[in-house]
């Protein structure tokens, strides 16, 4: 894989109890397409924007789990993460794994309990674009202690602290890439929330409304950023929303 892919998130993927609900909501919010392809005795679906895969969604494999969306980080070794990941306070939840022709991966939760996975990717893969509208664009960790995820994450993923765009935001990534936002958990257990961009805020809410979602936040201003809005599908996975600022 490209080295300069690694410590990026180059994939998202929801679980969900109800497959064709949520391909019904999101194709309609966001126009994705999916691409359904037997896997064994399961269906992956690609997502895609255009005609470029962005996303997968899938049955969730454990009944007792709420739909979720899962983001995976570009990684060099699977194994080296896996066993990182477990020595920092992590849990390893689904061990390293090969999936044919696509690479090897592993997902663990982190010591507060935020899921998240790693991907190590087989051959060449080119250097992501500028995330188009309804394209996915970012990630946030809520956590209990973001002193403590920041030196989690470095250790796990080489993630360092980044200046941040705007005010006290705690923003990591690679020497070359902001990759996430980490805030404290307020009001809701550790989670990871991926972001996709819209052209307005106030539209996508009240699309998704319409559609059968909740609007969970309907509106945060981000200095010098955009504006951000989070979501939930009629499946119950969470989803933030981001109209960059313009100028």
């Amino acid at each position: 894989m490209s080295h300069h892919n690694i410590g990026r998130v180059c994939w998202r993927e929801i679980m969900t109890d109800d497959t064709d609900r949520a391909k019904g909501f999101y194709g309609e919010l966001f126009g994705w397409k999916f691409e359904d392809m037997p896997m064994g005795d399961m269906t992956y679906t690609i997502i895609k924007l255009g005609e470029r895969g962005v996303g997968g969604l899938m049955k969730k494999p454990m009944p007792d789990v709420p739909a979720a969306w899962l983001s995976y980080v570009s990684v060099k070794d699977a194994n080296g993460v896996a066993a990182i990941a477990k020595a920092e306070g992590g849990t390893v939840v689904v061990p390293p794994t090969d999936i044919p022709n696509v690479g090897r991966f592993t997902v663990f939760v982190d010591f507060a309990g935020a899921a998240i996975a790693a991907l190590q990717g087989d051959g060449e893969q080119p250097l992501p674009e500028r995330p188009a509208v309804h394209d996915f664009c970012w990630e946030t960790l809520s956590t209990t202690d973001t002193a403590r995820a920041a030196a989690f994450y470095a250790k796990v993923f080489g993630w360092q602290k980044r200046e941040a765009p705007a005010g006290d935001m705690t923003v990591l990534g690679t020497a070359d890439n902001m990759t996430c936002d980490v805030q404290k958990a307020e009001h809701a257990p550790p989670h990871w929330l991926t972001y996709v961009v819209v052209e307005k805020i106030e539209a996508a809410n009240e699309r998704a409304s319409k559609l059968g979602g909740k609007v969970l936040m309907p509106l945060i201003d981000v200095p010098k950023v955009g504006r951000i809005s989070v979501i939930q599908d009629p499946t119950g996975a969470a989803v933030g929303l981001f109209q960059p600022n313009m100028s």
